[in-house]
């Protein structure tokens, strides 16, 4: 028989991760032996405030424990990084060649994928199944199982479940609509999810403007929105068409 896998599920705080926590508490599905949430200390304020409402207390409910480890704790690059330490890690967009093009994205692995792996194995953990909440109509973004020690399982997937049906589920259990988990300064938002953080989420959107400024001081080229101009100057109404579609992983906000 060989070596146990530990059940780990990252939740992303959102959506999906929302109606795992639900099938848990319902006892729909088995507990996992660990959980874990990462903070990027760049996440919207509305996950956090939903987290420590909602999901942490109904998990306690049934003795799960949802550990909130702080990216700076474990990652070992924060926003530039590669192999000279110049590379920006986001997927900003630049005009650097004089079109506008979009940098590729690391963050998510730097800061969420490698996190949980090193702070698992700092638990103890020799072999790992981790939980992602990706949806049916999100198959493509699944990760494929593993024997070695980091492997994947899709729980949402197993049961056949699609993001209408994590909406339903959690509304079941009488829980508030979840907010869309991300970073304020994702450049991955759409027109309409920067126009919410800047209406409704000001301390988010201070920050978001000033972390903008900052980046340019180091690349001058580098926007958090399409337009590439300041994100306090950029017209975010939506019959502003941008060139770029929503995010090529979404892995941040399951």
């Amino acid at each position: 028989m060989g070596e146990q896998r530990t059940q780990l599920w990252a939740s992303g705080g959102g959506v999906q991760s929302a109606a795992i926590a639900a099938l848990i508490v319902s006892g729909k599905i088995a507990p996992p032996n660990l959980a874990v949430i990462v903070d990027t200390e760049r996440e919207q304020s509305t996950t956090w405030a939903y987290m420590d409402a909602v999901i942490t207390p109904a998990l306690a409910t049934v003795g799960i424990v949802l550990h909130r480890v702080r990216k700076s704790e474990y990652a070992t690059v924060d926003v530039w990084g590669g192999a000279d330490g110049e590379s920006l890690l986001i997927p900003a967009f630049t005009n650097q060649s004089g079109e506008i093009g979009k940098l590729p994205t690391f963050c998510s692995n730097e800061w969420k994928t490698r996190v949980v792996q090193r702070w698992a194995a700092a638990q103890g953990v020799k072999k790992c199944d981790t939980w992602l909440g990706i949806s049916v109509d999100e198959k493509r973004r699944a990760k494929k199982p593993s024997t070695g020690k980091w492997s994947y399982r899709h729980p949402l997937i197993e049961l056949g479940m699609d993001r209408g049906d994590c909406d339903a589920f959690v509304r079941s259990m009488g829980w508030p609509q979840p907010p869309r988990s991300s970073c304020w300064k994702c450049p991955n938002h759409l027109q309409e999810e920067w126009r919410d953080i800047r209406d409704n989420k000001p301390q988010d959107w201070r920050k978001a403007v000033a972390f903008d400024k900052w980046m340019r001081k180091r690349d001058p080229h580098a926007f958090l929105h399409p337009d590439c101009v300041p994100l306090d100057e950029a017209n975010l109404e939506d019959s502003n068409a941008v060139m770029f579609s929503h995010c090529d992983s979404g892995l941040c906000f399951i």
